[in-house]
């Protein structure tokens, strides 16, 4: 992912206005733009950035023609009150707004508010000291997110069925074979599909046999513990890493998707990926099971925004203990982005030993969990948090089984149909974070823990 992010600055700055006379405020204006280029040379030095003085209408449309093409806007508000705030959010592009809290409060709390309850997809903060440079980088990491969405490529491995009808978009079918289409358009990124018998054919299929015998020794040799009674399923799922890999590499994609359940109860893929997803973080490839779509987006919003992995789960309820139950058959050793293992983990089968070669992380309790989930038709994204207090273990269901006290009652009344039964987790409280982002890429946001 290259870091030649393009992210014009606009400067609204009328001399005319609530700082002080014209020619004063000129003078507070060039040293207060001149302390936001150096907080941005400071944090972002990465970033192209394109300055625009905004100080008329005419200012403004011939800075909105340069950069239509642009992905959004950074714009600083530090003096009232010209009304040059509302048609830059007028144009529908994500705009991040830092107000100067004396110079743009005028313009600022007119419309900002206001531009919230349309839906406009604005992100907006108040300050004193918009030169900070940890608030600039906070802020600007918010457009630098959707930068890296658009350069995105995702592949999705799945059967060779479903690849007909994704191409074809059938349409009494559209519900489900038109996630891809969706996909595209709230991030911007592209994909690439491979059927099961191209996948096989030209990736699993060639895998060299003593790479992948070295692959799973070494998942052994680092698991505290291996219940894996069948070597070779171990096996296959280190071909199908290796393969992944392979064809990530040709495709181009930093995503990669695969149906497995289907893939493997009909027997067109014999090995499954949980233990090649947990490997895929260490090579900067975001894994997603199930080929769930809508999860894909949450875990890049995650990853490219806060550098964190995060894994998607069933959520199981027991609302007699307020708890909540996260489950699923892997999970990430580094879920805060490390290079390097941050949990230990055990090898084992699941579903009451009908999973095989699945992998169970052993989490601390004692930390908070964000818990997102994405309805693609609706564009809303759901939010609750919770804190882990232990990590249960059975032969039934999935290998990982994260335990957690929240407002169950509320997340069961407030659960979404069109969002599915998977919630993406990841350690740590980020609802702020996440809600901004959902605010700059078009969606609602529904924190399904609070009472509506």
């Amino acid at each position: 992912m290259s870091d030649d992010t393009h992210i014009p600055v606009f400067f609204l700055a009328n001399p005319e206005g609530a700082i002080g006379g014209p020619k004063a405020a000129r003078n507070w204006l060039d040293k207060i733009t001149e302390k936001i280029k150096q907080g941005l040379e400071t944090c972002c030095s990465h970033i192209d950035f394109t300055y625009y003085y905004i100080r008329n209408i005419d200012d403004l449309e011939e800075a909105l023609i340069k950069e239509s093409s642009s992905l959004g806007y950074l714009v600083f508000v530090l003096n009232c009150i010209s009304g040059l705030l509302k048609p830059l959010l007028n144009t529908g592009k994500p705009i991040v707004i830092i107000n100067e809290t004396y110079g743009g409060s005028g313009d600022y709390v007119l419309e900002y508010g206001e531009a919230v309850k349309k839906g406009l997809p604005v992100l907006g903060i108040s300050t004193r000291k918009p030169y900070d440079p940890a608030l600039l980088k906070k802020m600007v990491n918010y457009l630098v997110l959707l930068d890296k969405l658009r350069k995105t490529k995702a592949l999705f491995i799945v059967p060779r069925a479903t690849k007909y009808y994704l191409n074809l978009e059938y349409p009494l079918s559209i519900d489900v074979y038109g996630s891809l289409k969706t996909f595209s358009s709230i991030t911007g990124a592209g994909y690439a599909v491979l059927d099961s018998v191209e996948f096989r054919n030209n990736y699993y299929d060639k895998v060299d046999d003593a790479l992948a015998e070295e692959i799973a020794r070494k998942w052994i040799k680092n698991s505290i513990e291996n219940r894996e009674t069948d070597y070779n399923e171990i096996l296959k799922s280190a071909k199908l890493y290796l393969a992944i890999k392979k064809a990530v590499e040709e495709t181009g994609a930093k995503l990669v998707a695969i149906d497995c359940i289907v893939l493997r109860n009909t027997g067109e893929l014999d090995a499954w990926p949980c233990l090649a997803y947990m490997q895929l973080w260490y090579d900067n490839i975001i894994p997603v099971c199930e080929a769930d779509v809508g999860s894909a987006i949450v875990l890049m919003i995650g990853k490219y925004l806060l550098g964190i992995n995060g894994f998607i789960t069933d959520p199981a309820v027991d609302e007699e203990n307020n708890e909540i139950i996260y489950y699923h058959c892997y999970a990430p050793t580094n879920p805060s982005g490390a290079d390097k293992p941050e949990y230990p983990y055990i090898i084992t089968p699941a579903h009451l030993g009908e999973k095989r070669a699945s992998q169970r992380v052993l989490f601390k309790p004692g930390t908070k969990i964000t818990a997102v989930g994405l309805s693609l038709d609706e564009k809303i994204l759901t939010i609750h948090t919770s804190d882990l207090v232990k990590i249960e273990e059975s032969d039934h269901a999935c290998s990982n089984k994260l335990v957690a006290k929240t407002n169950v009652r509320n997340i069961v009344l407030n659960w979404r149909r069109r969002s599915g039964w998977h919630r993406v987790v990841f350690l740590g409280d980020h609802r702020e974070a996440f809600i901004n982002a959902a605010r700059l890429l078009g969606l609602r946001v529904l924190e399904e823990d609070k009472e509506q």
